[in-house]
């Protein structure tokens, strides 16, 4: 049965997956044996009453309930089979045993858990009650035992992989599956993962997974028919992720509905594993709070095609970015990897200027810094473009700060030319680093709508409101760009190697630019393009061919670190023949410089060089001791200018080897 049509309309009369038949005897635990004292492992007696209830199943086609009443049940991992239920009285817990040792890790799902079904049909989980998998205690005790030997694993990150902690909840090829009512605490991986199940129902949840790494709300893994309603998720990992294992998997016909997330990694996401397909995805009355990455992220970088998600209704606060839509080559599927048909609809996100999972046991790390706050993203790569994105109805507030001295990205062509793919990349907001841009940047994509969408900044942003580079087909609908006291800078969108773009908002200015075919075609400029001191000729610049260093990129901030483009600049000079690399007033922080025959460097005044503080950042030099100006093997190199430059306490200033000449410099 088809749940959702192409036309986005939510045919909303799926069964709820109930077992054939109806309801047959209740077996309680209590009877097999299993006592709730929190102490006494109850793994075989609780097995016994499930097979027990299966065996009725099988004989009178009748739903049969496995009921544990008010108590602390231990057990290691359990098998639920068809036909039956468990169900947990309010007071009732199923806890997860410390001992590594008491649990299978599946042949068939190739993971650990603590309640699995495997090729089970009409199951279901109910009650008030609780399954606490105490997975920080089970996952150190692994610790333990792989340090003596008795388990193996590689420790990857410091902790075992995920796939050697128990979960709570493994269901794997399941179909009608109801999970309904239950708290779930504390697992040592992923916390619920369905994988291939159909006819699938989760409600009325409660979820606290912080305990260990990894610790998502919930995982759908190429599962199709799936309502998921009334659920509250606070996770160490994602929220509500959709994954696709298998090249020939479909995750399909899926409903998320009143839901609530918060997450020290993403609210929504499809992701990171995505080799198959996912299609007919609808998200209404979302809210997602204090999540370090993104509200919405919607990654295709294993080869699958994502299509027909439509988010109509979410409100994230304290978010650490809003929208990450992404495609990527990470690994190579079956079919070339594709991200069309998206829509979100009735968006509204704060994004703070703190770190917004502040107090999580497990925070998501500081990384990729320096870095000012992320825009929203869709960006596609050179050979793969996302396709058809509407946004409608949508309210972003960021709150600027931005400082180009901190972390700087401009706008010019040159500028975001440099930006790099990064393909191959695991796909997070912050893969980039600095961008240039505080609300959108829009990257290699097709059909983009802005309808009716508001961004605005709250302090003064050194960037523009919306970048757009090779995007066709770009149209601003209404689009409103706001801040206070002079916070926004003109024009508020760059559109750089776009085509078909219209602008339907008035007073919007937008900048249209366009990037050579050659980055560094002809970078070469005159005198007159340089601002010189009238006593700054020097041996360097008369009758030299002039390059000025900001058109490779180099920034004059004295926190980025250059030695990439200054090396750069000075390597494209050589090949052609010649020039002077020109410094104006500024700071560039920089490692290791090799200098190259027929290139000289110009420090006009006000110029500084800064000698990085990170002893790493150098090359020896001839004398094999770590130098900031390493002289070309033959010819001559000058260094000129009434510039400076600069060294921390201890590091070398220059390689004294002959064949540099540094007249009027240091």
């Amino acid at each position: 049965m088809k749940l959702i049509g192409k036309t986005g309309t939510v045919l909303f009369l799926m069964l709820l997956f109930g077992p054939k038949g109806t309801s047959g005897q209740e077996f309680r635990v209590t009877d097999f044996g299993a006592k709730g004292d929190g102490v006494t492992l109850c793994t075989r007696s609780l097995q016994a009453a499930i097979d027990s209830a299966h065996a009725a199943y099988v004989s009178s086609g009748l739903k049969q309930t496995v009921f544990f009443s008010p108590g602390r049940f231990v057990s290691g991992s359990l098998y639920l089979k068809s036909g039956v239920t468990l169900h947990l009285d309010e007071g009732a817990t199923l806890l997860g045993s410390l001992n590594p040792f008491d649990y299978v890790k599946d042949p068939y799902c190739r993971w650990t858990a603590l309640l699995f079904a495997v090729r089970q049909h009409d199951i279901a989980i109910t009650g008030r009650g609780t399954i606490d998998g105490r997975g920080w205690e089970v996952a150190n005790q692994l610790v333990e035992y792989i340090h003596m030997g008795l388990v193996q694993d590689p420790l990857k990150y410091d902790r075992p992989g995920e796939s050697n902690r128990p979960e709570n909840i493994h269901f794997r090829e399941c179909e009608n599956v109801t999970v309904s009512g239950i708290t779930l605490r504390n697992p040592a991986s992923w916390n619920q993962q369905y994988d291939q199940c159909r006819h699938l129902l989760i409600e009325n949840q409660t979820v606290d997974s912080k305990a260990y790494w990894n610790n998502d709300g919930v995982d759908i893994v190429d599962c199709s028919d799936v309502v998921i309603r009334n659920c509250f998720m606070d996770a160490a990992d994602d929220a509500f992720c959709f994954k696709s294992h298998s090249v020939d998997g479909i995750c399909q016909n899926v409903v998320v509905e009143n839901c609530t997330g918060r997450s020290s990694a993403n609210g929504i996401k499809f992701g990171t594993m995505t080799r198959g397909k996912f299609r007919h995805f609808r998200f209404s009355n979302i809210t997602i709070r204090d999540t370090y990455r993104s509200a919405i992220t919607i990654a295709s970088v294993d080869g699958a095609t994502i299509e027909d998600v439509v988010v109509d209704g979410l409100r994230a606060l304290h978010t650490g970015n809003p929208i990450f839509l992404r495609l990527g080559e990470r690994r190579t599927g079956k079919d070339e990897p594709c991200l069309k048909d998206i829509t979100l609809r009735n968006i509204y996100v704060e994004v703070p200027l703190d770190k917004p999972d502040a107090g999580y046991s497990y925070e998501g790390p500081v990384e990729d810094q320096p870095r000012n706050i992320s825009p929203s993203i869709i960006a596609g790569t050179p050979h793969h473009r996302i396709q058809n994105v509407l946004l409608e109805d949508v309210e972003l507030i960021y709150p600027g700060h931005a400082d180009s001295t901190y972390a700087y990205r401009g706008t010019a062509p040159q500028e975001l030319a440099a930006i790099p793919e990064w393909e191959r990349r695991y796909p997070e907001f912050s893969m980039w680093k600095e961008l240039p841009a505080w609300g959108f940047y829009l990257r290699h994509a097709d059909n983009i709508t802005l309808r009716n969408v508001k961004l605005r900044v709250a302090e003064r942003d050194y960037r523009p409101a919306i970048v757009a580079d090779d995007v066709e087909g770009l149209v601003l609908d209404n689009t409103a760009v706001e801040g206070e006291n002079g916070q926004l800078r003109l024009p508020q969108v760059v559109v750089n190697n776009c085509s078909r773009v219209k602008n339907n908002t008035k007073g919007l200015r937008v900048h249209k630019q366009k990037s050579s075919a050659q980055v560094f075609s002809d970078p070469s400029q005159t005198t007159s393009d340089i601002i010189l001191a009238r006593d700054n000729a020097s041996p360097c610049t008369e009758g030299a061919t002039l390059y000025k260093a900001s058109m490779f990129g180099c920034k004059s901030n004295g926190v980025t670190l250059n030695t990439n483009s200054i090396q750069k600049a000075i390597d494209y000079i050589a090949a052609q023949g010649g020039g002077t690399l020109v410094f104006e007033v500024g700071r560039y922080l920089t490692g290791s410089i090799h200098l190259r025959q027929g290139v000289n460097i110009q420090l006009n005044e006000g110029a500084i060089w800064v000698g990085s503080s990170n002893r790493y950042d150098y090359d020896p030099g001839i004398n094999g001791e770590p130098a900031l100006l390493i002289a070309p093997e033959e010819g001559m190199a000058q260094f000129c200018g009434l510039g400076k430059i600069e060294f921390a306490a201890g590091f070398p200033k220059w390689d004294r080897a002959d064949g540099v000449s540094v007249p009027g410099t240091m």
